[in-house]
């Protein structure tokens, strides 16, 4: 004969006020559905049923892929529909007051076209020194960076860039 198990069972309102041990599970007689205790959290963490899914979650976007360089310099973020989010972080090296300067960033992952948003967070070592960013050209791999210094004093001047769009 096969073995009967039971598990702790109260209403809604008596979960409200009840807190399970780690990975007790009760059941809500109430609502019919089950809840998963940590230890901590009073009434649990109720665990969905199929009726409570939406029927279009198939068609939600998330993440796929991420990555990082170990050095943080650059980094990525892929959804299912093909979004790309990546960017990095440039130094222009010592910029004189009035100093313009212009680089590349190069991507990690291909963009499929042009039409994709830019970024460009300029800062410096100095909280006394203003800047200007801005992109220029730019193909599927590629980006150029600019900045120019307006704050008088000579810092080392780094960029956080992001582009946003769909890869190849």
């Amino acid at each position: 004969m096969s073995r009967q198990i039971q598990i702790r069972r109260g209403s809604a309102v008596e979960h409200e006020e009840f807190t399970g041990v780690i990975g007790e599970i009760t059941m809500d007689t109430t609502n019919k559905t089950l809840r998963v205790h940590d230890g901590e959290t009073v009434g649990g963490t109720i665990l969905a049923k199929k009726s409570d899914i939406p029927s279009d979650i198939n068609t939600a976007d998330y993440v796929i892929e991420t990555w990082r360089a170990a050095d943080g310099s650059s980094w990525y973020r892929k959804y299912k529909s093909g979004w790309v989010e990546q960017g990095g972080t440039i130094s222009f090296g010592n910029l004189a007051d009035g100093v313009a300067k212009n680089l590349t960033a190069v991507f990690s992952l291909n963009m499929l076209n042009t039409n994709y948003s830019v970024q460009v967070t300029p800062f410096s070592n100095s909280s006394y020194t203003r800047l200007m960013g801005n992109s220029g050209p730019r193909s599927i791999s590629s980006v150029e960076l600019g900045v120019r210094n307006i704050g008088g004093n000579t810092n080392q001047i780094f960029v956080n860039w992001s582009v946003y769009g769909y890869s190849a």
